[in-house]
């Protein structure tokens, strides 16, 4: 055990003492993740144009007032068209239903009391609530986004009547006759109209099957795709040193010393591990850090996330590693896989949004259920029980995959 340890070690200490290879496992997908997360945050007509289109949303006027047709104008506007596919519906469990059923990425509901509530001076506070899909990623935070500026508005329409009334009357001893009744004449307008507010508005998110305590930030999407990416790279390159130590022939001196072929296969693999962990984990805990990223309530989830992503990518990239002629053959196939598996894993483009027929395919990789898993943590705030399913599935795929490799790899270098 003491040689299977010194092994890995030794590959993992020259993998982190390399410069370039910093540059590739944790600078790169930090950095890419925030040029395409800021690409994604923009929701104003300067941000440029987006590649998101026709969401599906449903909208729940409940509201008796004249405040409830006013927000739900905003989504069914001339300029969100493009963005969003509104639909109203007065049946709120019927909408709830399309969403659990992936039909729609969300459902706006407005109370019965917001126009009655926001207009009262009691002080109370209304919520709008917003009810997502748990299988969507980026559309419910552009809806949020929206519907987070309507609220805004609002609110900056309380602030601002009651500031302008407050200051009218503080110099109303210095106005004359004509501009000494306009305090009156400004509270009583402000309160017969909306731009005088009496309550706070709040915005309340429900996903379904979930509770939303995760991140408003197309970052909580880019961090955890960027990293899966690159991981694949690293892995799949590390996987490759036992090639490339046949080719240098240091492997067959390793095989000439006291040390069983199966401890030095065993070294070689859990330095590729170890490589796995230390990156996803500083790559984390980094975003956590730096950006302010919340991943999930449970640390245990984190931890089993990136054990299990580590362990299903350590895996193929030994499979590659068995199977391949050469370093040459298994760095065209790492390096096709790894980019086929991100395309059809949501890496670059939401998964959720491939058609049906592509579906079962994008199921087939380790990116989809590695990038689920994340983002049932990092978008959704989910815990130990959101990620049971996506680490099962992970260790499921590392076994068959490493059981492959473990019957291939003595029968490639014992000869």
């Amino acid at each position: 055990m003491r040689k299977v340890w010194a092994i890995a070690y030794k590959d993992t200490l020259i993998r982190f003492r390399d410069r370039n290879g910093i540059l590739l496992m944790l600078v790169a997908p930090l950095v890419l993740a925030i040029i395409i997360g800021a690409a994604f945050g923009g929701f104003s007509a300067d941000d440029g144009p987006t590649f998101i289109s026709d969401i599906p949303v449903i909208v729940v006027n409940h509201d008796a007032g004249d405040l409830g047709p006013v927000v739900a104008g905003v989504f069914i506007s001339e300029e969100l068209a493009d963005l969003l596919d509104t639909v109203e519906m007065d049946d709120l469990a019927g909408a709830k239903q399309q969403v659990e059923l992936g039909d729609a990425r969300a459902v706006i509901f407005i109370p019965s009391d917001f126009s009655d509530t926001v207009r009262s001076q009691t002080g109370a506070s209304t919520a709008i609530d917003v009810f997502t899909d748990p299988a969507a990623s980026i559309s419910p935070v552009i809806i949020r986004a929206i519907l987070g500026e309507v609220i805004n508005g609002f609110n900056a329409g309380i602030i601002a009547g009651r500031i302008s009334v407050e200051q009218l009357l503080a110099q109303e001893g210095t106005l004359g006759p004509e501009e000494a009744a306009l305090p009156t004449i400004l509270a009583d307008t402000l309160n017969a109209n909306a731009a005088q507010f009496g309550s706070s508005i709040q915005l309340a998110t429900t996903v379904a099957g979930a509770t939303e305590t995760g991140n408003n930030n197309p970052l909580a999407y880019f961090a955890p795709s960027m990293a899966i990416l690159f991981l694949m790279f690293t892995l799949f390159d590390a996987s490759r040193s036992i090639l490339r130590e046949e080719q240098e022939g240091t492997l067959q001196r390793m095989m000439t010393s006291p040390t069983a072929f199966g401890e030095i296969l065993a070294g070689k693999n859990g330095g590729v591990f170890v490589t796995g962990v230390l990156q996803l984990g500083i790559l984390v805990g980094a975003s956590s850090l730096l950006f302010g990223l919340h991943w999930g309530s449970s640390l245990l989830a984190v931890t089993l996330m990136i054990v299990a992503v580590v362990a299903a990518a350590s895996s193929l990239g030994a499979f590659i590693t068995a199977f391949a002629r050469d370093a040459t053959q298994a760095n065209i196939m790492g390096s096709a896989i790894a980019l086929i598996f991100a395309i059809l894993g949501g890496n670059f483009f939401v998964a959720q949004a491939y058609p049906a027929w592509l579906q079962p395919f994008s199921k087939l990789t380790i990116n989809r259920w590695a990038l689920d898993g994340f983002t049932d943590l990092s978008l959704r705030g989910g815990g130990l029980q959101d990620i049971l399913l996506e680490v099962a599935v992970l260790l499921g795929m590392s076994v068959v995959l490493f059981t492959l490799s473990v019957w291939r790899l003595p029968r490639r270098f014992v000869r």
